[in-house]
């Protein structure tokens, strides 16, 4: 059972980036488990990745890791070098994806909404600072 995780910028970049098959040999979903990912490569993660992406991820792999910790990421121990990390509802399945990319799409939807309100607002403030300063003109 899929359940929903939270429709946050963390997780719908997260799944972004574990999905994408071309950062494959820096992160990907775990072979062995539906609802992990490893880190194959730390310093291209950090290189390719985490420096080129939002800071919604962090900008280095100790930034990456206590992000992960707080958003409920759990450390699957293997061995020295291999970072997997796991998650009961971060899974990968067609529903899933579907879920990230409307939440993706909503976000957008809503920022696009934003802009437009505040640039209709600035509109309305210009329009009332040329009244103003055409009723200081007349007063001169």
């Amino acid at each position: 059972m899929v359940r929903k995780l939270p429709a946050s910028l963390f997780y719908i970049q997260l799944y972004q980036i574990v999905d994408d098959r071309s950062s494959d040999q820096t992160i990907s979903w775990s072979k062995s488990n539906d609802n992990s990912f490893i880190v194959w490569d730390s310093k291209r993660l950090r290189r390719d990745i985490l420096l080129k992406s939002s800071s919604v991820l962090g900008r280095n792999l100790t930034e990456f890791i206590a992000k992960l910790r707080s958003h409920g990421f759990k450390t699957v121990f293997k061995g020295p070098g291999e970072l997997e990390f796991e998650h009961d509802d971060f899974v990968r399945s067609p529903v899933t994806k579907k879920v990230m990319a409307k939440a993706l799409s909503e976000r957008i939807e809503r920022f696009d909404a934003q802009i437009k309100t505040l640039k209709s607002r600035l509109k309305a403030k210009k329009a009332s600072l040329k009244v103003e300063n055409l009723f200081q003109n007349l007063r001169i």
